[in-house]
C-alpha cells in the first residue's frame, strides 16, 4: 500500500473535561484490508495500531482499535487494545478509547 495515494485523517486527544482538542497524529484508510492505519505520536513507529469497522446498530457504526502482535519478527495475529464508535450517517468523527488513555482518541477526515 502507497500511503501517499491514502485518503489522510488527523487524530486528536480529546479531553473529555474540557472538550479541548490536541494533536495526536494521523491515519490512512487502507482500501485491500478495508481498515484505517493508526499513527499515533505517543506509540514507537513500529507499533502497528488498526482501525475497523465491527458492527453497526442503533444508528452507530461500532469499531474495534486493534494491534499487531509479533512473535518472532512476522506478525501472528491482531489483538484488540480498544473500541470506538461514530454516527453511521455521517461516518465521522470517530471516537475511541484506547486503554490505558484516559483521553479519548478522535479520527476526523483531513481537510
Amino acid at each position: 500500500m502507497s500511503e501517499n495515494k491514502s485518503e489522510r485523517f488527523n487524530l486528536f486527544w480529546l479531553c473529555k473535561q474540557t472538550g479541548r482538542k490536541h494533536p495526536a497524529g494521523v491515519a490512512f484508510f487502507n482500501e485491500s484490508q478495508a481498515d484505517y492505519r493508526l499513527k499515533i505520536d505517543t506509540m514507537p513507529d513500529d507499533k502497528l495500531i488498526y482501525l475497523k469497522v465491527s458492527s453497526m446498530s442503533d444508528g452507530k457504526m461500532l469499531y474495534r482499535v486493534e494491534t499487531a502482535v509479533k512473535k518472532q519478527g512476522r506478525v501472528t495475529h491482531r489483538a484488540e487494545i480498544g473500541s470506538g464508535y461514530a454516527n453511521a450517517d455521517e461516518g465521522y468523527p470517530v471516537y475511541m478509547d484506547i486503554g490505558p488513555f484516559e483521553r479519548s482518541l478522535v479520527m476526523e477526515p483531513a481537510i
